[in-house]
């Protein structure tokens, strides 16, 4: 699980290897009441990571007829049809058996590994809480030449991930689909061809971000999301979304809200559109609840095609390399993350001065656009939840994080921009909700139409507040003039200014 590396035993089960956690009950009962709502009439369902049965409760009372998967018996009874098996093996077996042509995989009547497909007739619904193990645990790293085969689409970057798309691929035109899953989904990169098969082959009717407080209870600290799907682009038409509630209590509530609010038509819609970043220079992008007025800035200018937007040297062993002194051999000033700080960082070691030789020769040791050494700008932190811009002065080296090579005149003015509070947003609310933020990333901010004199202003405000952060005093007060004039200058409402500031007063528990 993300971030998660206590390995967490229950009846001798690895809870880390098996992804399993249990869904809690009050959003077991929404998903499948949503499901049940948008189609009453469906037959068949399908939880193809059944767990416990813990989703499964309205569809037993409403007299469904109910399969269930799981590569472990989490019981002696199941009131579903239960097979005991890995659902990803399941899918590579009829995928085999159906020559990779989707619409054959339910086409006959057929028993395959356990699970019976009665008259030919496909699932209605599909429900599930995939498991939210990532690229290390056994069964991918044992299988993963076979896996990239079958998921050559996607990756094989989680589990999770192959069981959206394995779900989506199976489902016949029509099915409905209810997930809690992981939502690095909505903007990580690696996941884009992911959100292309959401986009390309379903209907999305909503996202709702969980409280990232969900699954503390059972000492798992991950960010999820409700996603409910129909196969099929053809219905598409309001999608209902919804930013991350403060807590798990807040979340009871919205949900109840959220059904009485579907039952009468009550709710905010937006478009597809809407929620999406459908230009070239991004990834398709899911977006929840971005104001327009924010999102028309990314028709501008992006800051990786005004500057070069780079990351530096990987040494491979930072002990061997890097010091923390000053003395032979490092000797060459080696900016890493600089973490909170902003405008000034002293974050800085002192790298091998022989790095170049080591570059040529050592396999694991590598530097990156090598031209670009040594040459002034901004670097910017990677890791943890703030974004934050520094300077990065001449004679530097630079580590793996995100750094823009621009000259003094450029280099200030766009410090305040980086450093601002909408900057802070459209970062850590759009362009990636998770922890790891690359040059890709910082390289697709896009840029504000400034003139000469709104560039004057702004650099002399950075230059006011490094200055103050270098000699350890506040600079408050500058950064809200900071905001001030940028808020002005990208021309973003009152309302939006104030949810950004909502957004970025909790950055933890809102992206």
């Amino acid at each position: 699980m993300a971030r998660q590396t206590k390995v967490l035993q229950k009846d001798n089960i690895d809870k880390r290897e098996l992804g399993y956690y249990y869904t809690p009950p009050f959003v077991a009962d929404y998903i499948s009441k949503r499901l049940l709502s948008l189609n009453p009439k469906g037959k068949k369902v399908l939880d193809p990571s059944v767990g416990q049965e813990e989703l499964l409760n309205n569809f037993f009372d409403a007299k469904k007829e109910v399969d269930g998967i799981d590569v472990y018996q989490h019981k002696d009874n199941y009131q579903s049809n239960f097979s005991q098996q890995n659902f990803i093996e399941y899918y590579s077996t009829i995928k085999q058996k159906s020559n990779n042509e989707q619409i054959s995989l339910f086409e006959d009547s057929s028993e395959d590994n356990g699970i019976t497909f009665r008259n030919g007739l496909p699932y209605d619904y599909y429900i599930a809480n995939p498991p939210y193990n990532c690229h290390e645990v056994n069964y991918i790293r044992d299988n993963k030449a076979r896996l990239k085969a079958l998921f050559g689409n996607v990756g094989v970057h989680n589990m999770y991930s192959m069981f959206i798309s394995s779900i989506i691929d199976v489902a016949k035109n029509g099915a409905y689909i209810g997930l809690i899953t992981h939502d690095s989904f909505l903007t990580a990169k690696h996941h884009t061809k992911l959100r292309e098969q959401l986009l390309n082959e379903c209907t999305i009717h909503e996202i709702t971000l969980c409280p990232n407080d969900l699954f503390h209870e059972q000492d798992a600290d991950v960010r999820t999301s409700i996603l409910i799907l129909q196969k099929g682009t053809e219905y598409q038409g309001d999608v209902f979304v919804s930013n991350r509630p403060s807590s798990t209590q807040a979340f009871k509530q919205q949900l109840a809200q959220q059904l009485a609010n579907f039952a009468t038509s009550n709710y905010k819609a937006y478009q597809l559109n809407d929620i999406t970043l459908t230009s070239s220079r991004d990834n398709s992008e899911l977006i929840i609840e971005c104001p327009d007025d924010v999102k028309v800035l990314f028709t501008n200018e992006r800051l990786g095609e005004a500057y070069r937007c780079v990351t530096g040297i990987s040494t491979g062993n930072d002990k061997l390399y890097l010091s923390e002194k000053k003395e032979e051999p490092f000797t060459v000033p080696f900016y890493k993350n600089p973490g909170k700080n902003r405008f000034f960082t002293d974050n800085y070691i002192y790298l091998h001065k022989d790095f170049l030789t080591f570059d040529a020769e050592i396999k694991n040791f590598m530097v990156r656009n090598k031209s670009l050494l040594f040459q002034p700008g901004i670097t910017c932190s990677s890791m943890g939840v703030q974004f934050t811009a520094c300077r990065l002065p001449e004679q530097a080296t630079y580590g793996v994080n995100a750094n823009i090579i621009c000259d003094d005149e450029d280099a200030w003015w766009l410090l305040a921009y980086l450093n601002s509070e909408l900057v802070t947003y459209l970062v850590r609310g759009i362009l990636i909700r998770s922890n790891m933020i690359t040059s890709g990333y910082v390289s697709r901010i896009p840029l504000l139409n400034l003139t000469k004199k709104d560039k004057t202003t702004l650099s002399d405000l950075a230059k006011n507040a490094y200055q103050k952060a270098k000699d350890d005093h506040s600079y408050e007060h500058i950064q809200q003039e900071i905001n001030q004039i940028v808020n002005e200058l990208a021309e973003i409402s009152e309302p939006t200014i104030a949810m950004i500031r909502h957004f970025n007063l909790d950055l933890i528990k809102n992206t």
